[in-house]
């Protein structure tokens, strides 16, 4: 199997307990950033809890309303974020060698991290360029988690007592996003390219090689297993029923065919189908599970029932309301009146 794609790996609340303390810093109670989300407070300081990429998003879209949908906000929460803050993975980096193994050892295990973008290293003869992939990613929360995580990525470095300055940066981000940027990596604002299809920042070859001052050669092969433990100890949890249960929660309003899935799992069809028989469902079990849960949030929202009906990807409402009465014993515009 390939790399996992960032819905299918369950990871720790560390990302959440960073953006919950910065909406508080800015007026924000935790009790608004999480709701609807399916994560407690209590969740928050459990170091042994897991969620999904799908809820971290939803308290996204908590802060997003109520911080303001603009450019920056992104930027506000991801200056609160360390390294220690990252968990194993964080401290992976700090006892490596230099920040080129870290980011070596570290990027097989970025599910463990707060992050939700595709870091990746390459070098030229010019340039040592980190790149960071979005595509993946839900519109409407896209923005957001660049800012957050390119300027989280300074704070990071910053708060390690690590140089990380770039000659200069691409983003995908508009140019009021870009400005904000730029002020966060103290570049010229020339020097932030907006709009590009992906994020990148250039600096000299030898940034990378600089050596790292709490570096352990012992310490970082232990946490590099310790990550790889962890890792593994997630999936197999999970299983493959509950990495196809995020996807199907991942973007709102988009639910993807089973061959989507499998390919996005790094699998063919017969063996997704198989995978998940053993585990005693099946796709369209899944698919009716999720469904059931939309369609109630969605009618607690009182969005209309032919929206619904849309979102959850049935051709007429009449086929929506017949699956709503065989889950719930009641038609939904009844079941809207009575909740």
């Amino acid at each position: 199997m390939g790399v996992a794609p960032v819905w299918a790996v369950p990871r720790g609340t560390e990302g959440v307990r960073i953006m919950v303390q910065a909406a508080i810093a800015h007026g924000m109670t935790a009790a608004e950033c999480l709701a609807g989300s399916g994560i407690t407070e209590a969740d928050l300081t459990d170091e042994n809890s897991e969620i999904w990429a799908h809820q971290e998003f939803d308290v996204i879209r908590n802060l997003i309303a109520g911080l303001g949908d603009r450019p920056g906000v992104g930027i506000e929460v991801g200056l609160h974020s360390t390294l220690g803050r990252a968990g194993v993975i964080g401290f992976l980096i700090l006892a490596s060698a230099t920040l080129r193994q870290g980011v070596e050892l570290a990027l097989p295990f970025l599910a463990l991290s707060p992050t939700h973008l595709r870091f990746s290293v390459d070098t030229d003869d010019d340039y040592t360029y980190l790149a960071a992939d979005d595509s993946e990613l839900p519109t409407d929360v896209r923005a957001f988690i660049v800012e957050r995580d390119l300027a989280g990525l300074v704070g990071a470095m910053h708060g390690a007592h690590l140089e990380l300055s770039p000659i200069w940066v691409e983003t995908t981000l508009d140019a009021e996003g870009a400005a904000k940027l730029a002020q966060v990596w103290h570049l010229p604002l020339a020097d932030v390219r907006p709009g590009q299809r992906n994020n990148r920042l250039a600096a000299p070859r030898e940034l990378l090689d600089q050596p790292l001052p709490l570096a352990d050669e012992n310490t970082a092969r232990m946490l590099a297993r310790q990550c790889r433990e962890l890792l593994d100890r997630r999936l197999a949890r999970v299983g493959v029923a509950g990495q196809v249960r995020s996807r199907l929660l991942y973007k709102a309003g988009e639910l993807p065919s089973m061959q989507t899935v499998a390919d996005e799992l790094h699998v063919d069809p017969r063996t997704l189908r198989r995978r998940l028989a053993s585990e005693g469902t099946s796709y369209r079990a899944l698919l009716d599970e999720v469904r059931r849960k939309l369609a109630i949030d969605l009618l607690r929202q009182d969005v209309p029932v032919e929206e619904i009906a849309r979102r959850l990807g049935y051709a007429e409402t009449s086929n929506f309301t017949h699956a709503f009465k065989r889950w719930e014993g009641t038609a939904p515009s009844y079941f809207r009146r009575s909740g």
